[in-house]
């Protein structure tokens, strides 16, 4: 602190020395009455006054500092050290470089001119004030300017001016221009060997560079066909202030631009051309032809004001990462064969892109939204929220379209023939890999019903075209967003309102109303369900004003369009809300619609089966004439068939056929001839079904669907030797139940299911034979001196067929089918609720599944499964020893009463009861060992109770352990 003060006192000393005028203080600064003056703002109290810390320390400072010191004393000034007055002064004006303290040049020219003038010292010394003295009224204060300095004259400058100024040579290479970079660069290659490149031009090289990033030649870029891509003809080339380095770095970028540009041109020109062309192919080709037209024209747009090449470099960087992905895309997506797969590789490239650049991500979104509008377009005609366009697919259109295959379906008719019949079947190889199975086969059958309701109600609302532009329904593509989603469901929810108000104004069957009322009146009405004339007419109206207005601009041509204007060059907004996951991307975007179209079609598909085509009725009929449910039924086919004491329809010389109300085969009888003719077969069975099934009969005395027997065309030879044998069990498998499904049902009964109703009704024929023939095993119908063997024998025979025939009727078919119609009540009680349908997910496919699912677990319980086939054997052997014991009785008691082979037929029985009793200990021993495994899968699909089934079987048939094998 003590050296800073010294350093101002010498200071001081020399402008004092110098003669330097300072202008003095004024008055109002220096005058005291002024400082104490509080009113004056600018009064600075004790400006000039020491300080007193200095005052009381310069005796100490003096003794600290010998080099710098307050000494005063024989000094002119009172200023200078009193340590340096021994030392000799140096002559002002006089350089000495080793001096520590110098004045500067300025100063020292100064100082010269003040000691050059006579009299200096003199007046110094005269003007010199104490420094404590207070400034008088005539000095000035030096802090103002003076008066007498002349103002400059004021300029008018302008920046044209500026730029004209000459600036100086520069300091810094940077600065110098490209000009001193090429020497530079030139003066740096020591490579006498290699020519040195060409300096072009930077306008010229950054055209030719832009036209190679938009994929055209130009004079230094060529198309070279044999390599694939564009070479350049120059290759040592550059342009002033650029190295070669950086030059062939934004070739090689220019040159992958324009590479994959050509790339993706020669595929979007080549897929139209293409054999294998599909709408897919060609939507996707037009996609690309886009983008590449897009991007193209942003960067020809930005580069008309590009001055240099690292401009230029900029705006193609952005251009090249887009093109170049989309080639490696189209890479992927190519290899495809069919447009499944191209959808389904679009959306694997979609999951990819998830946590790739914005802008890829979004790109990629918008081009599988565009891809995919055909296979949309074709699902939105097919479950019927489009009209559809072009040759709608038909029964007889031809080969089907899309996933949806027209195939003949193959079946057998009353007369054993095999018929065709085209029929609709899901292509699932032809369903996208993001679309999952229960959704394929929900758009499948919604289309499926919505066919149904043009093929059998074409009056019905839904069934018209006018119908879908008047309900609006909305679009069905892919959405990406929460908020979209979220926009998707609340369109739904509008077509839902406006399709209950077409079904309201149609009336509660469905059925428009409106035909009849037009023939009455004799006009054509224009009528728009739920709108009035008036209405119509406003809208008309309002319709042919706005088609007098102006056409807009067009819109861009798609979204990606949009896209790649608005944010090639610019980030995208980034959103603070998560968009979902791709994988739920396919359920999101599509569930909606088609949950509720599936849910309405299927609703009004099932109402109308079971309201105008009596689905009850024909299903009560197949169950009391196939299963044989009615008693009525079974009572007048036995005794058609069996009753040994009807009339007979054989033909015999002489004998006039009828005169009796009952006449029937007599299978029960010692028939000869075998098997009966077409005739005997009418005589027969004439009335049967008419008389037992009378309250189910339909107009004109008909049975539903045309219900008669008939005769089996389609037996193996060996089924036809078993039907030659008037005593085998299978003497009556040639006889059959004809039914014909009426088209409205054939999506619930189907051929597959009617086989299987067919096949229970064989085995239930040869049981009612077999137990007829157990009933005659009476005490009352044996001969009277019959022996223990023909007695036990025909107990067991007769409880072990009312055991079996119990437990198919009863347990297997009974108990089975009541569960059934408990849920077909249950679905006819949520008919009239849409909402109540759609939870329990009814439709026609429901209830064939349903039905067929019933008929499994029947046949389950009556042994007729493929894996079950062993057990049906053991029991067919037991039946068919029950039938021969029954032939051998009536044998025997013929031959009784003619007093013949009594001890052959004695044998006879007694073989037959040894392998019957063997066949039913087999038989029960294999019953046992399946009541003891697991269920299977089948038999939990068969019904609740199938674990049990077998367990009843055999108590019913051997409750005390009778059969058991030790005995």
């Amino acid at each position: 602190m003590a050296g800073l003060h010294d350093v101002n006192t010498d200071t001081s000393s020399f402008f004092s020395d110098a003669r330097l005028k300072i202008p003095p203080l004024k008055k109002k600064y220096a005058d005291k009455d002024d400082e104490d003056d509080l009113s004056n703002l600018f009064a600075i109290p004790d400006f000039w006054q020491p300080s007193n810390w200095l005052a009381k320390s310069i005796e100490e400072i003096n003794k600290q500092n010998p080099l710098f010191s307050w000494g005063a004393e024989g000094t002119q000034d009172g200023l200078i050290s009193s340590q340096l007055q021994g030392h000799p002064t140096p002559e002002l004006g006089q350089e000495n470089d080793d001096a520590f303290f110098k004045l500067p040049p300025i100063l020292r020219d100064l100082a010269a001119q003040h000691a050059k003038a006579p009299g200096a010292d003199t007046a110094q010394e005269e003007d010199q004030p104490e420094l404590d003295h207070e400034l008088s009224s005539e000095e000035e204060d030096f802090w103002l300017l003076p008066d007498d300095v002349a103002s400059a004259k004021p300029q008018y400058k302008t920046w044209e001016a500026f730029e004209k100024t000459k600036e100086g040579p520069t300091s810094f290479i940077t600065e110098a221009g490209p000009a001193a970079f090429d020497s530079i660069i030139a003066a740096s290659n020591n490579d006498t060997e290699n020519k040195p490149p060409d300096i072009l031009d930077n306008s010229i090289y950054s055209a030719c560079l832009l036209t190679l990033s938009l994929g055209r030649s130009s004079l230094l870029f060529t198309w070279d066909s044999t390599q694939n891509s564009f070479t350049k003809t120059a290759p040592l080339l550059r342009t002033s202030g650029i190295t070669l380095d950086l030059i062939k770095a934004i070739d090689n970028l220019c040159l992958d631009c324009g590479n994959c540009t050509r790339h993706l041109q020669y595929y979007s020109e080549t897929a139209y051309s293409s054999p294998s062309s599909s709408p897919t192919r060609i939507a996707f080709a037009g996609v690309i032809a886009r983008l590449i037209t897009t991007v193209g024209t942003e960067l020809s747009t930005r580069s008309r004001n590009v001055r240099s090449i690292l401009q230029l470099q900029s705006l193609v960087q952005p251009v090249q990462t887009v093109l170049s992905y989309f080639k490696n895309l189209v890479q992927k997506v190519a290899t495809a064969k069919t447009d499944e797969a191209m959808l389904s590789a679009l959306f694997q490239a979609v999951q990819a892109a998830e946590y790739k650049d914005d802008l890829l991500r979004a790109a990629t979104n918008e081009v599988l939204r565009i891809v995919s509008r055909p296979w949309t377009d074709f699902v939105e005609e097919w479950i019927g929220t489009k009209v559809e366009e072009g040759i709608p697919v038909s029964k007889t259109g031809g080969l089907g379209k899309g996933f949806v295959k027209v195939a003949d379906k193959m079946w057998i008719d009353d007369q054993g023939c095999d018929l065709d019949e085209p029929e609709y079947f899901l292509d699932e190889s032809k369903m996208p890999g993001f679309v999952p199975g229960d959704m394929a086969e929900s758009i499948f059958e919604t289309g499926r019903n919505l066919r149904f309701l043009r093929e059998h109600h074409p009056e019905h609302p839904l069934a018209r075209v006018d119908v879908v532009e008047l309900t609006k329904p909305p679009r069905l593509e892919w959405e990406f967003e929460w908020e979209a989603i979220a926009r998707l469901e609340g369109r739904v929810e509008e077509y839902r309102g406006a399709v209950e108000k077409v079904l309201l104004a149609a009336g509660v069957g469905g059925e428009q109303t409106g035909d009849s009322k037009t023939e009455e009146s004799g006009a054509v009405e224009f009528a728009v369900f739920w709108k009035s004339e008036a209405e119509v007419a406003t809208n008309i109206l309002e319709s042919m004003k706005q088609m007098d207005q102006p056409l807009r601009e067009p819109p861009p041509a798609d979204d990606l369009a949009q896209l790649l204007k608005s944010h090639l060059y610019s980030p995208l907004s980034h959103k603070t809300a998560l968009s979902p996951h791709t994988s739920l991307l396919p359920l999101l975007s599509f569930s909606p619609l088609l949950t509720y179209q599936s849910a309405l079609l299927s609703q009004l598909t099932t109402t109308l089966l079971f309201t105008s085509h009596s689905l009850r009725s024909h299903l009560s009929l197949l169950n009391q004439s196939f299963l044989l449910s009615n008693g009525l039924l079974v009572a007048r086919l036995s005794s058609a068939l069996f009753d040994p004491d009807s009339s007979t329809t054989e033909r015999q010389k002489g004998v006039a056929l009828g005169g009796s109300s009952s006449m029937g085969l007599r299978l029960g009888s010692n028939r000869r001839t075998w098997p009966p003719a077409s005739s005997e077969l009418r005589l027969a069975l004439m009335g049967v079904l008419s008389d037992s099934l009378g309250g189910g009969g339909e107009k004109g005395g008909r049975l539903p669907g045309d219900l008669s027997f008939s005769i089996r065309h389609d037996l193996t030879p060996e089924e036809i030797d078993k039907c030659m044998n008037v005593d085998g069990l299978g003497a009556l498998d040639f006889l059959r139940l004809a039914y014909t499904t009426p088209p409205p049902l054939r999506a619930v009964i189907t051929p597959q299911v009617l086989a299987k109703y067919d096949r229970i009704s064989r085995l239930l024929i040869r049981v009612l034979r077999v137990l007829h023939a157990a009933s005659s095993f009476s005490t009352s119908g044996l001969p009277p001196d019959s022996e223990d063997v023909t007695l036990r024998f025909a107990w067991e025979a007769r409880g072990f067929a009312f055991a079996v025939a119990n437990y198919f009727f009863d347990i297997g078919i009974a108990k089975v089918w009541r569960r059934f119609e408990t849920w077909l009540d249950t679905i006819e009680a949520t008919l009239p609720d849409p909402a109540d349908s759609a939870r329990a997910g009814i439709s026609p496919e429901i209830l064939r599944q349903k039905q067929e699912a019933t008929l499994d677990s029947i046949m389950s319980c009556l042994l007729l499964r493929k894996r079950q086939q062993p057990v049906m054997a053991l029991l067919e052997e037991v039946l068919s020893l029950i039938l021969s014991f029954a032939r051998l009785v009536r044998i025997k008691a013929a031959d009784a009463h003619l007093e013949l082979h009594g001890q052959q037929h004695h044998d006879e029985e007694r073989d037959l009861y040894k392998r019957f009793h063997r066949k039913v200990e087999v038989f029960v021993t294999v019953l046992r060992g399946l009541s003891e495994k697991t269920p299977t899968a089948e038999g939990r699909r068969g019904g609740k109770d199938q674990e049990n089934t077998i367990e009843m079987l055999l108590t019913r048939l051997d409750l005390e352990g009778w059969y058991a094998k030790k005995r």
